[in-house]
């Protein structure tokens, strides 16, 4: 049995996600008090919680839900007002549930005691005369027996047992296996020892009483549908003794275990086929088993779904929370189509498998050609298994901002746009931190006190601001507000004082800016609990890198400051473009590519050049120059054209492959100072190309044409 049980798993994960819900429901009742949606919500949440928690042996949770649940009956019937102190409560009872569903091995004496004092604060808001509940005492360790499972029964395997399988097997008998002293039910028997067994005779019997019927003689074709983990080795010494005279294929046609009646629906396809040459028994089979999985993978859902509402197992079980979520809601219509892609999959599996033993090139060629349209498409719909609406944490912004504005002092109106916005789930994951960081920074250091805002001529109430949208091949997100913006003045004397910029230097606005995101810079005239350490920005900045993404701020002083995110949409699979340099290959992402064009280099060549393209000029770059590259010059060249944020730059290379899907690899952590290379993807011969980072190579080219220009412009000064 493995460590977590998964009815357990069920319900931790439903609580989760209940005290997810919870959350939004709060909040959104601070700002209409009389919704009684969210009213109906809230206990909802907490009376399937705690019956959850009962029937899983959560019994803190149980115990202690249960007056907060009281509490929200009382506000369904009108007894109680939706208050700001009973809000405040409520969210401090739902992050002690979620302390009470993570704490390993059971409820420790501290959060027991955290319980009552909680259930104590709750009292003013329960019947006269009512008291919190008493403590429940624990039941001891001992008394806790796991839930029940079922284990595979054990087969007389003649090795050792793998994962279960389940196979196709015909047997046509020669008609004088009798003579031999081999019996046809016999050898049916020794099958049915090794697992679950299936079986259907096809062909005609001949009348008993006809002249014709030889009783020493076999008749018929037998087919079988055997559910076994003793793999086909095992059933072919079954036949081991008649293979010579007698007809026998083994196919395996499903690893992992079904039902006994899954095992007969099966088989009443095979009814209809008679005795059908293998290849229309196998296609079949395929089809009914694609169709198979795809309704029980329907009815596990809605099971799992019940299951942890209602709950399936026995109070005062032994429970094993996992510390953290990793399961994902997945819409069923994209997991239909997985499953229908996996049967076909196996259909052009089969029809591969006829074409190779035939060497027939025209069949292989066009089950290639099949298999490339259901790969792309197998590529898109399992990478949208894993796109999550970004506004599924937006929530926990909310609470945050609500919290932290309380501690500081400040009213602040919190607005989230783009909730719909589908973003990979692990760049949801990892993006978490930076955008708590932002967001604490904004109103920290943007968001002035109400008395200070008022005396600038602005509403006492800040505004901060959280929105995502789609560009292109990317996720946008912005973090603004309307506090006191960016004091460059402040941050260029910061900058000189800690000797990142010297004191004569000549940069522009947004220059100074970007030194906020060096390690340790902060302009903080004193440290809080909040900020002012320095540390966060340059980690903001590190960690959106490490998405491949990218960060820019804006701000005007007195209006307010701006961040901006850019991230891929998904961290595993990118189109592009496969080039080479010398021996070196590289992969340009499609999204950013605009065109190719030819160029004939004459003289030396520099990293950075110019040249025309339809009628304008744009900087160049010689990948083999800014790789260094070991080879000679060719006279002829290919540029790529790629353009970022209106952009165009020209990337110089010897020859353009085509078009390639990369399964993009991470960089190993001693590489991640490349900061033009965003990983690497292993080609079909088994060779590797680095993936290049286009928007850090575009900004590259922009920081080499702005210092020629400074130079050139020095240098005219100077002669002047």
């Amino acid at each position: 049995m493995s460590e977590i049980d998964p009815s357990i798993a069920l319900y931790v994960e439903e609580t989760r996600e209940l005290l997810g819900e919870l959350e939004r429901a709060l909040l959104e009742l601070e700002k209409n008090p009389g919704d009684m949606e969210r009213v109906d919500a809230c206990f909802r949440a907490m009376h399937t919680i705690k019956g959850g928690g009962a029937m899983f042996g959560f019994e803190e949770i149980s115990r202690f839900t249960h007056d907060v649940e009281t509490v929200f009956d009382r506000v369904r019937a009108g007894v109680l007002p939706v208050t700001s102190e009973l809000l405040t409560l409520t969210l401090g009872a739902r992050d002690h549930i979620l302390a009470l569903l993570e704490s390993p091995g059971g409820t420790s004496p501290e959060l027991r005691e955290a319980s009552d004092a909680l259930l104590a604060s709750f009292a003013a808001f329960l019947p006269e005369g009512r008291e919190a509940r008493a403590p429940a005492a624990a039941p001891p360790p001992a008394q806790r027996q796991p839930l029940a499972v079922l284990e595979e029964e054990a087969y007389a395997c003649a090795a050792e047992p793998g994962p279960p399988s389940i196979y196709w097997l015909r047997f046509r008998p020669t008609a004088r296996i009798l003579h031999t002293g081999n019996d046809p039910v016999r050898l049916l028997a020794e099958c049915d020892a090794l697992g679950r067994v299936r079986a259907l005779r096809h062909g005609p019997m001949p009348d008993l009483d006809a002249s014709e019927f030889e009783p020493e003689e076999a008749y018929g074709v037998f087919d079988l549908l055997v559910r076994t983990p003793c793999g086909a080795n095992s059933l072919q010494d079954v036949f081991i003794f008649v293979e010579g005279d007698s007809d026998i294929i083994i196919e395996r046609i499903h690893q992992g275990t079904l039902r006994d009646s899954d095992l007969s629906d099966l088989l009443h396809t095979l009814e209809g086929l008679d005795a059908a040459p293998p290849e229309v028994v196998l296609d079949a089979l395929s089809r009914a088993l694609a169709a198979k999985l795809a309704s029980i993978t329907e009815a596990k859902a809605r099971v799992a779904a019940k299951s942890a509402r209602l709950g399936v197992a026995d109070a005062g079980k032994q429970r094993h929370a996992p510390a953290a979520s990793t399961t994902l809601r997945v819409d069923a219509a994209r997991l239909d189509s997985v499953v229908s892609m996996a049967g076909e999959l196996v259909i052009l599996q089969s029809r591969l498998r006829q074409a190779v033993q035939a060497r027939d090139l025209d069949a292989a060629a066009a089950v290639d050609e099949d298999l490339e349209r259901l790969t792309d498409a197998m590529r898109d719909v399992a990478l949208g298994l894993r796109m999550l609406p970004i506004g599924t944490v937006f929530s926990q912004f909310t609470r945050l901002l609500r919290d932290l504005s309380a501690t500081l002092g400040k009213d602040v109106e919190f607005e989230a746009l783009g909730g719909d916005t589908e973003l990979d789930k692990t760049v949801i994951d990892r993006i978490k931190d930076p955008l708590v960081h932002l967001l604490r920074n904004s109103l920290d250091h943007g968001i002035e006190p109400p008395a200070e805002r008022l005396a600038a001529g602005k509403p006492a109430r800040g505004r901060v601001t959280l929105s995502a949208s789609h560009s292109g091949g990317n996720v946008v997100i912005s973090i603004s507000d309307d506090g006191r913006g960016i004091n460059v003045a402040a941050v260029r004397k910061k900058a000189v004082e800690r000797g990142l910029l010297p004191a004569d230097a000549e940069i522009g606005d947004k220059e100074v800016m970007e030194l906020i995101f060096a390690p340790g810079f902060s302009t903080a005239e004193k440290v809080s609990d909040v900020s002012g350490r320095g540390v966060g920005m340059d980690v903001v900045k590190r960690n959106i890198e490490a998405l491949r993404g990218m960060v820019e701020l804006e701000s005007a002083e007195g209006r307010g400051s701006t961040v901006t995110i850019k991230l891929p949409l998904t961290l595993a699979i990118i189109d592009g473009f496969s080039v080479v340099v010398g021996g070196d290959s590289f992969i340009v992402p499609l999204v950013n590519l605009r065109g190719f064009q030819e160029r004939f280099p004459e003289g030396e060549v520099r990293t950075v050049e110019n040249m025309e393209r339809m009628g304008d000029l744009i900087p160049v770059v010689s990948l083999r120059r800014l790789f260094e590259v070991p080879g000679d010059q060719p006279g002829y060249e290919r540029v790529v054209v790629t353009e970022v944020e209106g952009e165009m730059v020209g990337f110089c290379v010897d020859k353009v492959v085509g078009r390639q899907q990369a399964v993009i690899k991470s960089l190993d952590d001693c590489y991640r100072h490349l900061k033009w290379i965003s990983g690497t993807t292993i080609n079909g011969d088994g060779s590797i190309s680095l993936i290049l980072d286009v928007p850090q190579l575009v900004r590259f080219v922009r920081g080499q044409e702005d210092s020629r220009l400074h130079a050139a412009k020095a240098s005219r000064t100077l002669t002047q």
